[in-house]
């Protein structure tokens, strides 16, 4: 289990992040989102140990992050917004070379290599310097994995993609939890957070607006639209409540009325994020 506790990180008199905490179990994806600024990035390179926070700490299955920093480091594949490559190399190239600088055995390297590569559907005998911006993000994605870590933190990891290539790597990521590793990743494009994440953290001004499960959100947010006719007008009743529902089926059935029609409206997590973000709703989980 990843746990981030009570992380705080000020620049100066500015407070990035507010005493952030949240956990998330082992195989599970947590998706980051807030606008520029929120301290997203802050709060990714706090669980790296590329930033020390003010205060709080971070635990890998127990283990202090910055109490065993290089130790615990094994065990993470970071993936900054921007990454710098090796042009000159290949894909195979660029790869072993990070496989030995973890330590990792030639020949469990060389068969790691060849998997990842072609998962991600990657040619091992091209210059980097020559690939598009799509398959550079994918060799950064395979270097985050070369030594085979538990935990993976992206920092944007389809930032700037084209939508077939931020799909494939949204794809990839579920997959990397299936496989039993965990994933924290920040996002900007909603659509791919949604699809790929099972768990949420909205982040606004360095503070959490909401940490839990994507599907708690939705139905806690979701919303009963009852169309009806009673005494020849058609009206319309638009509620959270189960309750309010049955209320109203049974008060215009005891007036002589109609139901027309019931619909359950589940929110879009961009709907979700704006509602949360602009205080129409604030939601915590148990």
């Amino acid at each position: 289990m990843l746990k981030a506790i009570g992380l705080r990180k000020s620049y100066g008199d500015f407070v990035a992040v507010h005493e952030i905490s949240f956990e998330v179990e082992r195989g599970h994806v947590l998706g980051i989102i807030g606008e520029n600024g929120a301290g997203k990035s802050t709060t990714l390179k706090m669980l790296t140990g590329l930033l020390v926070p003010d205060a709080g700490t971070v635990e890998y299955d127990g283990q202090n992050l910055f109490d065993s920093l290089k130790e615990v480091r094994k065990r993470i594949g970071y993936l900054p917004e921007y990454d710098a490559l090796y042009d000159n190399l290949n894909a195979a190239e660029y790869l072993r070379v990070f496989a030995e600088i973890y330590g990792v055995e030639r020949e469990v390297a060389e068969e790691r290599i060849a998997r990842l590569l072609s998962s991600l559907n990657l040619p091992d005998d091209r210059p980097v310097g020559g690939f598009s911006k799509g398959m550079k993000r994918k060799l950064s994605i395979a270097r985050t994995l070369v030594h085979d870590p538990d935990y993976l933190i992206y920092d944007e990891p389809t930032s700037g993609l084209d939508p077939s290539t931020s799909l494939f790597v949204t794809r990839f990521i579920r997959d990397l939890s299936r496989e039993g590793k965990t994933v924290v990743f920040s996002a900007h494009n909603m659509y791919y957070v949604e699809a790929a994440c099972d768990l949420l953290l909205i982040i606004k001004g360095g503070r959490v607006l909401y940490f839990g499960e994507l599907e708690n959100l939705r139905e806690a947010m979701k919303r009963y639209v009852v169309v009806y006719e009673e005494s020849g007008v058609e009206r319309e009743l638009v509620t959270d409540s189960v309750e309010e529902v049955n209320r109203v089926i049974r008060e215009v059935a005891e007036a002589g009325g109609k139901v027309i029609s019931i619909e359950t409206q589940v929110p879009r997590l961009e709907e979700m994020y704006f509602a949360l973000t602009e205080g129409k709703s604030i939601i915590k989980e148990e």
